[in-house]
């Protein structure tokens, strides 16, 4: 019998935005910064419930804030 729990689409979309800019603090990467933005266009554009629609928004300022902090700069590279 099969117990595990159906996960919710938009708890997943958002724990992977806020796995995207964690990676982009750590990296610094202005290929994954513009995947970052790229990601909640695409979330914007298809909020089709309030709560992901709301979760969009603060994912936004959220990026913002991160963005425009100085990134941590590893000692060696970082493979994405």
């Amino acid at each position: 019998m099969n117990t595990s729990q159906p996960h919710d689409t938009h708890e997943i979309v958002i724990a992977a935005t806020l796995w995207l800019m964690h990676r982009y603090q750590q990296t610094g990467c202005r290929k994954l910064a513009r995947m970052i933005e790229q990601h909640l266009v695409w979330m914007h554009d298809r909020a089709t419930s309030p709560r992901l629609a709301n979760a969009c928004r603060r994912l936004s300022f959220e990026w913002r804030a991160v963005s425009t902090a100085t990134p941590m700069r590893p000692a060696h590279p970082i493979l994405h």
